[in-house]
């Protein structure tokens, strides 16, 4: 795998939860392929716009949210247009008047290279946990 590449994905990686914690949502969109695939809590959602209409969704019942990635794994196959990844993901966010939520989960990834830059082309969130921060929940089996 060229450094290069790896180093462009964690930049994309970066981008995105930069993005969502500053809420900036043409940023957020620019993450994605044109036909990205996002995968979360159990529903499918696909094509930048259609992807972006639904992060807005739920950013607006998010008063507060803060997400921290981890170091990842990052694979790119022989073409050197297409790759895998897995990011740990924490996450901090208040839903609505409710209390404080932590997430931790891993970010599956896929990329492609698009008009000369590394996307997301597949992003699917594994929820760990999801529940009060002092970790009182219980964990999501896996």
């Amino acid at each position: 795998m060229s450094n290069t590449a790896a180093s462009e994905i964690r930049s994309l990686v970066a981008t995105y939860a930069l993005a969502v914690v500053s809420r900036d949502g043409k940023s957020w969109q620019s993450t994605w392929a044109e036909n990205g695939i996002w995968e979360l809590m159990g529903q499918t959602h696909q094509g930048r716009d259609h992807l972006l209409e639904h992060w807005n969704g739920l950013m607006g019942n998010l008063p507060f949210v803060y997400q921290l990635p981890g170091e990842g794994e990052i694979e790119i196959d022989a073409s050197g247009k297409r790759g895998t990844g897995r990011f740990p993901t924490v996450e901090f966010a208040k839903f609505g008047d409710g209390p404080g939520n932590l997430l931790l989960g891993t970010y599956h990834d896929e990329y492609v290279v698009e008009n000369g830059r590394w996307l997301f082309a597949r992003r699917r969130m594994q929820i760990h946990y999801m529940g009060p921060s002092d970790l009182s929940g219980a964990p999501v089996p896996r």
